[in-house]
């Protein structure tokens, strides 16, 4: 089978941990197809800078049944990011008025991915065609963009259906309502709805249902929506599966993903799949009382991401800092110990043997709360009392947020 990748390539720039390439939506997209089936051909349809080619063309070296069908513009867009939760620096989005009006050669007969871009909704018509906006301020109704299909498959995040669905009915609040009103009104077989930690909600002609994630020992989120589409598109066109149990399998291919950042034979796959554990529930709505030092703008910085995360997974956080403030001994230290009694789990940044985060440490595992620890780095001899105290020891601040979501109360 013949599968057409249309969207952006845009280079990916990660501070910590250190991550740089060239792929972007589509091109990952094509890349995770490739490499899940050799027998399959894929056609990565893209805009880049001549410039960038050589470094997008070394990401396929090794998978020679995906063809780079490739245009010129003027610069190719990069997304910066601090971390792999943080919000990304967009950039050179502004000067591409080459990629306006992008109407790649897929022909009529093609099954096709296509993924909005920063700068345009590249025009198709096609025989299947999957659909990822990849725009969550303003993404684009295949309707409006004028793009056609035979058969229609629309997947979103939850705040792109939100935007897409801001006309149905005002009763129409959760999100299998407004699936179905996307469905009806853009005649699309499938809608899928990705939320997150929640997993993802399908809904097609005979069947509805949620689809939940996996819980894996590392999380690299930058990608993973891109790797999701791609396995969904694989096993709905490829394997033709169901597509509840196509989007169950491609939680296993974003769970591969994320904790390896490229992935495997579809056969490899399906052994890794066995091993995995499935959150069949979100993150509970769990109290964790956060301890880090807060005394330098670097520490006081990383207490406020810290908290700003946790909480964006629905998590509710004590910060000493927050809420007690800095004072005398008996104006906090009290407060500070009610808390831990009194919160189901414990964030700690240890970086730097500070006294007051190693004795909250301690009294916690004293009270046998669970500790998840981020320490970046460590001395070999200065963990040693958490690893034997059963703290859960993360060395990557994306990795550690999903882990403590993970721990139940």
């Amino acid at each position: 089978m013949d599968i057409s990748v249309v969207g952006g390539v845009y280079k990916e720039i990660c501070g910590w941990p250190s991550h740089s390439a060239v792929l972007g939506s589509a091109g990952r997209a094509a890349l995770c197809l490739s490499q899940l089936d050799e027998n399959i051909d894929v056609k990565l349809f893209s805009k880049i800078s001549e410039s960038d080619e050589t470094g997008l063309r070394k990401g396929f070296a090794f998978n020679s049944n995906c063809s780079l069908e490739l245009e010129y513009t003027d610069s190719t867009v990069s997304f910066d990011y601090f971390h792999p939760l943080s919000e990304p620096k967009i950039n050179n989005n502004q000067s591409n008025k080459s990629l306006e009006k992008f109407t790649p050669s897929v022909g009529k007969e093609a099954h096709c991915v296509l993924f909005g871009m920063i700068e345009t909704t590249p025009m198709v018509n096609c025989k299947t065609l999957i659909y990822d906006p990849q725009n969550t301020y303003s993404p684009v109704l295949l309707s409006d963009a004028g793009c056609k299909a035979q058969t229609v498959i629309y997947i979103v995040n939850e705040n792109e259906l939100n935007i897409l669905t801001k006309k149905c009915p005002q009763e129409f609040v959760s999100v299998e309502d407004k699936a179905k009103w996307l469905k009806t009104t853009e005649n699309a077989s499938v809608v899928v709805v990705k939320c997150g930690r929640f997993g993802a909600f399908v809904l097609d002609g005979n069947s509805r249902g949620w689809v939940h994630p996996f819980k894996t020992d590392t999380v690299f989120p930058i990608g993973s929506g891109d790797s999701f589409v791609a396995g969904f598109a694989y096993y709905w066109l490829v394997k033709n599966d169901t597509a509840i149990v196509a989007a169950q399998k491609a939680s296993v291919v974003t769970a591969y993903y994320v904790s390896h950042k490229t992935l495997c034979n579809h056969k490899d796959l399906d052994d890794y799949g066995q091993q995995l554990i499935e959150l069949r529930e979100a993150a509970s709505e769990k109290t964790v009382y956060l301890a880090g030092p807060f005394f330098t703008l670097a520490e006081l910085w990383m207490v406020n991401e810290a908290k700003y995360f946790i909480e964006s997974f629905g998590m509710e956080v004590f910060s000493p800092y927050h809420d007690v403030g800095i004072g005398s001994a008996e104006q906090v230290v009290q407060k500070d110990i009610d808390a831990i009694h009194d919160c189901d789990v414990m964030y700690a940044i240890f970086d730097g043997n500070d006294p007051g985060t190693l004795f909250e440490i301690g009294y916690a595992r004293s009270l046998n709360k669970p500790v998840v620890v981020l320490s970046q780095n460590p001395k070999s001899e200065d963990l040693k009392m958490y690893e034997g105290s059963g703290c859960c020891i993360v060395d990557d601040f994306a990795s550690s947020i999903y882990l403590l979501s993970w721990i139940s109360k």
